[in-house]
């Protein structure tokens, strides 16, 4: 249920996990059944995110679906 990625992780949403999820960084602890890696799928433009206070150049597709994502939590 991607409306509760926060509510998995105390009320925070875990951007850094969820943006290396889907980029396929996080391989091999998922199988690809049940995630399937988009890296190569969110070429692009680059536009700064910010992870954890950093402002990391993200594929702007990627950072789209992380800030759609992040708006769809409930508590």
């Amino acid at each position: 249920d991607l409306t509760r990625i926060s509510a998995r992780n105390g009320g925070v949403f875990p951007r850094a996990k969820v943006l290396s999820q889907i980029d396929g960084y996080g391989r091999g602890k998922v199988s690809a059944e049940v995630m399937p890696e988009f890296g190569g799928l969110l070429d692009g433009d680059l536009v700064p995110v910010d992870i954890d206070g950093t402002l990391t150049p993200t594929p702007r597709a990627l950072a789209a679906l992380l800030s759609y994502l992040e708006s769809i939590q409930v508590n």
